[in-house]
């Protein structure tokens, strides 16, 4: 019974990641946030094409995207329908929406960076952490410009101090449960490989929050 609790919420929290806010946002506004800026359909790149107000949108519904299927999956395999015991679900559901979202199946495995969805699953796993490196994010955004070290800026202080914790309590869900959150983190990681290798050649696109930036109209380049 527990492994089919275990395919449920890989299977379930990778088909709700496929749902990507920013594309649904952007065909409303009878556009393609894929064939704008970045080309990326996620969160910055809608902060750069359609403002402030549809990017904080898109990072709230990507953000909860990530929370909801890391509550479900801590539920459903906690000790007995609860939130007691091993965070294992949380954590199997927080890879798996990422997974669904970075590669999701619905649009030919071409999504998004998984950023805005991990800080919902860090929401999930230490609030109090991704609240305040999200302050500090938002301020080092507004004075660099740049978006893709403020990303992980967000999300790496959350993710590693929910791995320590993992690996301090030990038992034999510790190593599998260090393996996961390593995972996420590895994943946006490697979606955002051209912005590490545009960040070292000094080429990494500007994100303005407020006011109009110069470069989303610009020829579409990855991100």
């Amino acid at each position: 019974m527990y492994i089919f609790k275990i395919i449920a919420v890989i299977v379930g929290s990778y088909l709700f990641g496929n749902i990507n806010t920013a594309l649904i946002i952007s065909k409303i506004k009878k556009g393609d946030v894929r064939k704008m800026g970045s080309g990326n359909p996620g969160t910055m790149n809608m902060f750069r094409n359609y403002g402030v107000v549809l990017g904080v949108v898109t990072l709230l519904c990507d953000a909860l995207k990530g929370a909801v299927p890391c509550i479900l999956g801590w539920w459903l395999l906690g000790e007995e329908y609860t939130f007691a015991g091993s965070r294992f679900g949380l954590y199997l559901g927080g890879f798996s929406v990422i997974v669904g979202h970075v590669f999701p199946v619905f649009l030919k495995f071409k999504g998004g960076k998984g950023i805005a969805s991990s800080i919902g699953v860090c929401l999930v796993a230490h609030p109090l952490a991704t609240l305040v490196t999200f302050v500090v994010g938002v301020l080092f955004l507004l004075v660099t410009k740049m978006g893709s070290i403020t990303s992980f800026l967000i999300i790496s202080f959350p993710l590693a101090i929910e791995g320590y914790e993992a690996a301090a309590l030990g038992g034999n869900m510790a190593i599998v449960n260090c393996l996961l959150i390593f995972a996420l983190f590895a994943l946006t990681l490697f979606a955002h490989r051209k912005n590490v290798v545009k960040l070292f050649r000094g080429k990494e696109s500007k994100t303005v929050l407020f006011g109009k930036n110069k470069s989303a109209k610009k020829k579409k380049e990855a991100v």
